[in-house]
């Protein structure tokens, strides 16, 4: 092969397709289609050199070498883990070089067809009607005694009717140029061209997050090869036409740029104390002390009392002591607030945590000694778990196309109890789960905590207190109001085009055996 590309330098295209034509007499048919090759490259407007060419790949490839044969779903999906790697410089250049037509340049006009024949004269029929040209394999068989017939139909309907219909493929040459060949799966090797595209990761995207998506649409559409250049943030995958392309579009669905979301969030404390007290205060008690000499020993005053009443004389001479009364009125009041705001930052589905108290040391085992012997003993150092004490929220929000937002909270609430098993302090913990949808901008207490406590206390002499009307005057009352409020306060807060509520655009790629060829 390489000396006959030597050998055919500085010809004319003409004098190169008489050499393919000798050499096509004489069975070379991998030097044929060479010739056949530059002929057309050398000049392109003759569409006779490459159609030729076309016919001959198959043939020319059964005197090349063997291609390896393309990964099963089995060895794909072993594979799955290894997408992490590096795209060279020759990878990056086979991306960027120019590929066949996608799209022919049919006549863009609805026909019906109804055609009797076999299988080459239905596509030379339908091709030319819509204004192309077709050329065959040279291995292709056409089968004979077919009927095809359809109505109201399109270049691209009729084109895939006649596929199934022939149990043959087609795939674009040029705008107009179109080759066919039998369905196989070697025939599709050999002749659809393989493509290679390069996608850049958006920057919200991390590099586990692609590498999950690219090992799904690996998995899903079975491609030869798929590569992650973490150090680029760039993707390649390799394959066929009829798999790379809609390979490409599934990938760029799943990786479509997400929105992302400011939380701003404000944890309000409203404590609120009120205390008040009236009434006459009495003495309750009475000292009774004996003030006659015994033994020329004078008695102790009680404490508290600097007043006695007096009766009897010599040694039993007793004073009886009187306290003061005091009537009082008295109220006390406070309150207090406190504002805890935060900002957090979120991709749209993405969860983000807020923690708001300390990390608490809990000793989960202590030491311990087990002594067998006389001087002989095991012990072991105590370790430790951190309770995140306080409040942990985690809200994970999803952008709808309308301007609104939900958002899923999940909220904790853990507190020491005071109380102890073993050593080990109890920690009392309550959770909530809540959803809500907010317009963008929009604030909404999501959630909230209330309590409220009354005392009333009462204190008298026994059994004046009790009096019907004389009892509430001779006695003390005492009232105590405390009232505490805790609130979520939520804004979400849109950065970045919102996402959209229509479902994704579908596409249809064909079967698992006969994939579609864009055309």
């Amino acid at each position: 092969m390489l000396a006959a590309a030597l050998a055919v330098q500085g010809q004319s295209a003409g004098e190169l397709y008489v050499l393919a034509r000798q050499a096509e007499k004489k069975g070379e048919f991998a030097k044929a289609y060479l010739y056949y090759a530059q002929a057309a490259a050398a000049e392109p407007l003759r569409r006779e050199y490459w159609s030729r060419a076309q016919s001959l790949q198959t043939k020319a490839l059964t005197e090349s070498p063997p291609k390896p044969a393309p990964a099963s779903a089995e060895e794909i999906e072993d594979d799955a883990p290894a997408l992490a790697g590096s795209i060279s410089e020759a990878d990056l250049q086979e991306a960027r070089r120019p590929l066949p037509p996608t799209e022919l340049q049919a006549e863009k006009l609805r026909k019906s067809f109804d055609l009797k024949g076999d299988a080459k004269t239905l596509w030379l029929e339908i091709t030319k009607a819509f204004g192309l040209d077709a050329v065959f394999d040279g291995d292709y068989q056409p089968p004979s005694g077919l009927r095809f017939q359809v109505d109201d139909v399109d270049y691209r309907d009729a084109l895939r009717a006649l596929e199934a219909a022939t149990g043959s493929f087609l795939v674009p040459l040029g705008p107009k140029l179109v080759f066919v060949a039998k369905d196989t799966p070697q025939k599709r090797t050999d002749a659809e061209p393989t493509v290679a595209l390069v996608v850049p990761i958006p920057e919200p995207v991390s590099i586990q997050e692609a590498q999950e998506m690219a090992r799904s649409v690996q998995q899903a559409m079975e491609i030869q090869r798929f590569v992650i250049d973490s150090a680029r943030r760039l993707v390649l995958l390799k394959d066929r036409v009829s798999k790379a392309r809609p390979a490409l579009q599934l990938f760029e669905q799943l990786l479509r740029h997400r929105p992302q979301v400011v939380l701003e969030v404000e944890l309000l404390d409203l404590n609120s104390k009120t205390s008040s007290s009236f009434g006459l205060r009495l003495p309750d008690r009475f000292s009774l002390v004996n003030f006659g000499r015994w033994r020329n020993i004078l008695p102790a005053t009680p404490a508290g009392f600097a007043r006695f009443l007096t009766f009897g004389a010599g040694k039993t001479f007793l004073g009886l002591g009187i306290a003061d009364a005091e009537l009082f009125a008295s109220m006390t009041r406070s309150s207090a607030d406190t504002l805890l705001r935060a900002t957090l930052r979120s991709v749209d589905g993405q969860p983000a945590s807020l923690h708001v108290g300390d990390k608490y040391p809990i000793m989960s085992q202590s030491y311990s000694s087990m002594t067998p012997g006389a001087g002989q003993g095991f012990s072991f150092p105590p370790t430790f778990t951190f309770e995140d004490l306080g409040l942990v929220l985690k809200i994970t929000p999803k952008i709808h196309g309308d301007g609104e937002v939900s958002l899923e909270v999940e909220g904790e609430f853990k507190v020491l109890t005071g109380k102890a098993q073993n050593g080990i302090p109890i920690v009392a913990n309550r959770k909530f789960n809540s959803k809500v949808r907010l317009a963008d901008g929009e604030w909404a207490v999501v959630t909230g905590l209330m309590s409220s406590t009354e005392s009333r206390s009462l204190a008298g002499i026994a059994g004046l207190s009790g009096v019907p009307i004389l009892g509430p005057l001779m006695s003390q009352h005492g009232r105590d109001r405390s009232n505490s409020s805790t609130l979520l306060v939520i804004k979400p807060r849109v950065i970045g085009s919102p996402a959209t509520q229509e479902p994704a655009p579908a596409f249809w790629v064909g079967s698992e055996s006969r994939l579609l060829t864009p055309m």
